[in-house]
């Protein structure tokens, strides 16, 4: 019984170890971002996300979720009107365009579920259609 209590705190305090380096990780990226996206375009914040998500060495969860907060950050550094406008008009729009996009820059994705491509695509239409205000987590 006491190994297994022994055993079940040491699991939660590498778990507890896992997140708060995940998160640190995921932070310190927000700044780095906003530095980045004051010259970079939108497609340019994509390739420096994606550059980003490759070297994470949080847990594939966080580092997956904090793509679109990464998103976020890079885009808002600068006026992104010019870049939302050759984003697919809204009526047109299935869910399949993020993946025929990212296979067009040769970023295919092999799991729909977990794309870091597709999910920087959705951040950059989430970020346009509230006018530059958030981006849908």
């Amino acid at each position: 019984m006491i190994g297994i209590l022994a055993l079940g705190g040491l699991m939660t305090w590498q778990m507890h170890r896992a997140y708060v380096h995940g998160e640190r990780v995921v932070q310190a990226v927000f700044p780095i971002m906003e530095e980045k996206g004051k010259s970079l375009d939108a497609e340019g914040c994509i390739d420096a996300v994606i550059a980003w998500h490759k070297e994470c060495d949080a847990t594939a969860v966080m580092c997956n979720h904090g793509v679109k907060q990464a998103m976020y950050h890079c885009l808002k550094s600068q006026d992104r009107q010019e870049g939302c406008k050759k984003l697919p008009a809204s009526e047109s729009m299935d869910g399949k365009w993020v993946f025929i996009t990212c296979k067009e820059r040769g970023s295919q994705c092999k799991r729909t579920k977990d794309c870091v491509c597709a999910d920087a695509y959705r951040a950059f239409d989430s970020f346009c259609r509230t006018d530059g205000e958030a981006v849908q987590l």
